[in-house]
């Protein structure tokens, strides 16, 4: 159970790992804006007010001294320079790398080692001198690693370390109700013997909303509690009121038995009668053992069913013989099981006894092997519908009740057995070719 139900603190660790990428990718999407925005818009904004306010002081003054800071160097070229360049001053140092872009380039340019950002300005486009400005734009990169993509980096990394503490926290908070839920998970309500919900040990760890929980929990295992001894009493005390009138039956059946002057008839009626009271006896013992929850508890000695099986075999015997039927065993390993012999009996008899009721021709096998043991009949079979409802109380099909007499409990009796015990239960079955109930002792 616990493989097939997802954790909670699973579902929790996905949710704090989602939402730390969700920030990252939003913290990364805010470094590379901010980038993009200081080297580029930015960096051009200021060379285009730059290369303005150069050429409005140019119109006054021709020999307006060009831009020349730490950063900023300005060249200006005329159709002169170009053919001579060495002739003017202003355009002493150009690369020739930067003289190689047309009016309006704004980029970076690869100049020796460096990659600045060049701006190419004509006062008037097609005519008169070019301005040239060349920006050390890794200076202002490196101001906005400092000052832009560092702090946002820092906050990425506070926000992984209260992430972090808040999965710590949720986890803390989380993790009685996740004791709680695997503590009531493995507890077996209305097992025998099972001591009541003691949930003590997970009141230290819980907070008061948890506190609000577990006491919710404890009201109704008390109520689960009572319910299930009233019910445990009910079958109990009826089970033994209805022994008094089937041992009163018994007797007066053995004595009439006794007398030899009875028809072939009265012969065949008494059987009858002897194998329905067994089969009421048979039931009500169940019942009491079911009521009885110290002798269906778990123990650890090893029985071999290839022991046990033929005697279980025999007293159906003469049940499969009344109805022509062949009842054998097959065994094909041995089958070492931990369990109570009294309840292998119930089920196997049970298991029996609905396969000799449900089979007119033909034959029952008890097969045993390594880890399971099966009962194949020939018998009338089921449908889908009807295997869908083959281990509720008192369920029977419509061609069950025209070939048997049975009381439709004894898979569920059955069942509720092999669920106590955690061994699962499989059924095959076809319409007219049979039925096959199989076992597994996997733990055994």
């Amino acid at each position: 159970m616990k493989i097939r139900r997802t954790k909670l603190m699973t579902k929790l660790g996905r949710v704090v790992a989602l939402q730390v990428v969700l920030i990252s990718a939003a913290v990364a999407a805010g470094i590379y804006i901010t980038n993009s925005i200081i080297e580029d818009f930015l960096i051009t904004e200021a060379l285009e007010n730059e290369a303005a306010h150069y050429w409005q002081l140019h119109e006054t003054n021709p020999n307006q001294p060009l831009p020349n800071t730490a950063n900023l160097r300005g060249y200006l070229v005329t159709d002169e320079t170009i053919t001579a360049p060495g002739q003017s001053e202003r355009s002493k140092g150009l690369p020739s790398e930067a003289l190689q872009k047309s009016p309006g380039f704004m980029g970076r340019v690869a100049i020796g080692d460096a990659t600045p950002t060049l701006y190419v300005s004509q006062q008037t486009p097609g005519e008169g001198p070019v301005l040239y400005l060349i920006f050390a734009s890794e200076d202002v990169s490196q101001l906005a690693f400092y000052f832009g993509i560092m702090p946002l980096s820092l906050a990425l990394l506070m926000v992984y370390g209260f992430s972090f503490l808040t999965y710590r926290l949720s986890h803390r908070a989380i993790s009685p109700i996740v004791k709680l839920a695997d503590y009531l998970e493995d507890f077996r309500f209305g097992g025998y013997n099972q001591p009541a919900v003691d949930l003590s040990d997970l009141r230290a760890l819980a907070n008061a909303e948890v506190d609000v929980m577990i006491d919710a929990i404890d009201s109704f295992a008390e109520r689960l509690d009572t319910f299930i001894e009233r019910e445990r009493i009910f079958t109990r005390d009826a089970s033994h009121e209805l022994r008094t009138p089937i041992a009163v039956f018994k007797g007066s059946l053995d004595l009439l038995q006794r007398k030899s002057d009875r028809s072939e008839d009265d012969v065949k009626a008494f059987a009858r009668m002897r194998r329905t009271v067994d089969d009421m006896e048979g039931l009500i013992e169940t019942l009491l053992l079911l009521a009885r929850g110290e002798e269906v508890e778990r123990i650890d000695e090893l029985r071999c069913l290839n022991e046990l099986v033929p005697g279980f075999v025999e007293q159906v015997s003469a049940l499969a013989e009344e109805r022509g039927l062949d009842l054998s065993v097959d065994d094909q390993a041995q089958l070492w099981v931990k369990a109570p012999v009294r309840v292998i009996q119930i089920v196997l008899i049970n298991l029996l006894r609905n396969a000799i009721n449900y089979t007119q021709q033909g034959s029952v096998v008890v097969r045993i092997t390594k880890n399971a043991i099966s009962v194949i009949d020939t018998g009338i079979g089921m449908s889908p519908e009807e295997l869908q409802h083959a281990f509720e109380p008192f369920y029977r099909g419509e061609r069950s009740r025209a070939t048997s007499m049975g009381h439709g409990l004894g898979l569920s009796i059955v069942r509720r057995l092999v669920h106590q015990f955690d061994w699962p239960i499989h059924v095959q079955s076809n319409v007219g070719q049979g039925t096959e109930v199989t076992i597994e002792f996997f733990d055994s």
